[in-house]
């Protein structure tokens, strides 16, 4: 999923759900920011006293250890199965589609545990990350956070309007050859790309196919029944296309039509009259200075750089702050759950 999934889909999916336009928007706010949030290193907000950072984005690193599988590929992108000291002989570290009828899944336990919170913005940052957890299982099933044979993809090909199936040779030759076997980096973007339909080769020889389109639905009524069971007590309300039929049909189509990711960002404002998403946002209301642009930079730059940054007034509530709290809490409750 991208950011037209994790931000603009899921602040419609608040809206429609009941929350007002500020909630739905620290909800899907946060939900994306898993996606860019690079900062690893901590910050002194005050004289003296350190605040650590989490790093939940996975892209421009310049590491693949187990420490960076595990800290920020399971816990945020790649949820594995269930717990795994519960249950050993089930348990797997490729991700499966969080639906409903998997109560157990480690995607529907964050949802639940963020719930618990009596904070309200440190819970709808909770609900959040959490969900951006959640949709990725709708994209990312089949693989893992762990490098693995797991994880191999050979040949891809995309289905043809025409019928039939192309090659992309190309991309699978360098996908196989030059990237780790972590997540779908050998499958590069297409499975965040909600109206492909494609095709891959496994390394057992297995094809399997993928019709991103209809997994992506599946993700925003799970999503949608989550939300709305959150904000009314209602254990299982309906399923979002009976009770929103002509928004449905709306984002499936959104969902389905393809294009470069401007686009298609464009097309989701011009439906949810949400504000454009800036990454940049949360860090500049906790943060004093004009130093909030890390995100290309090395992590000797970066550590540098995080080092000028001091807390505005009421730093330790702002949305930034939580959002950190949040992810720290969900990476120990998911490495507690796979230990």
């Amino acid at each position: 999923m991208q950011q037209d999934f994790h931000y603009y889909a899921v602040y419609q999916l608040a809206r429609l759900a009941g929350y007002n336009a500020n909630d739905a928007g620290t909800i899907a706010y946060a939900s994306q920011y898993v996606d860019d949030s690079t900062e690893s290193e901590p910050v002194i907000p005050f004289e003296d006293q350190h605040f650590d950072t989490v790093r939940t984005a996975h892209y421009n690193l310049e590491a693949f250890g187990w420490n960076v599988q595990k800290k920020i590929y399971m816990p945020f992108h790649f949820l594995p199965t269930t717990v795994r000291w519960a249950s050993p002989e089930a348990f797997s570290y490729c991700t499966e589609p969080a639906r409903e009828d998997n109560p157990a899944s480690l995607a529907h336990m964050l949802f639940e545990d963020a719930l618990e919170e009596s904070t309200r913005r440190f819970k709808l940052i909770r609900m959040g990350v959490a969900l951006h957890a959640i949709a990725d299982t709708f994209a990312h099933f089949g693989f893992s956070g762990r490098h693995h044979d797991e994880n191999d993809v050979g040949t891809i090909w995309h289905a043809r309007k025409s019928g039939g199936w192309k090659v992309q040779v190309f991309t699978s030759y360098i996908a196989d050859v030059f990237v780790p076997r972590i997540g779908h980096v050998e499958a590069s973007s297409y499975p965040d790309h909600p109206y492909l339909k494609w095709r891959y080769a496994r390394g057992d020889g297995t094809r399997k196919t993928r019709d991103n389109l209809a997994y992506s639905l599946d993700g925003v009524n799970t999503i949608y029944k989550k939300l709305k069971a959150a904000i009314t007590s209602i254990p299982s309300p309906p399923g979002f296309s009976q009770e929103h039929p002509e928004d449905y049909r709306i984002i499936k189509s959104l969902l389905g039509k393809s294009g470069d990711l401007d686009d298609r960002i464009d097309r989701w404002i011009t439906y949810t009259q949400a504000t454009e998403y800036d990454k940049t946002v949360w860090r500049k209301a906790a943060l004093k200075g004009d130093h909030v642009k890390w995100d290309h930079m090395s992590p000797s730059q970066m550590k540098v750089q995080l080092k000028k940054l001091k807390g505005k007034a009421g730093f330790d509530q702002s949305k930034w702050a939580y959002f950190h709290r949040a992810a720290m809490k969900q990476r120990a409750l998911v490495l507690g759950w796979i230990n």
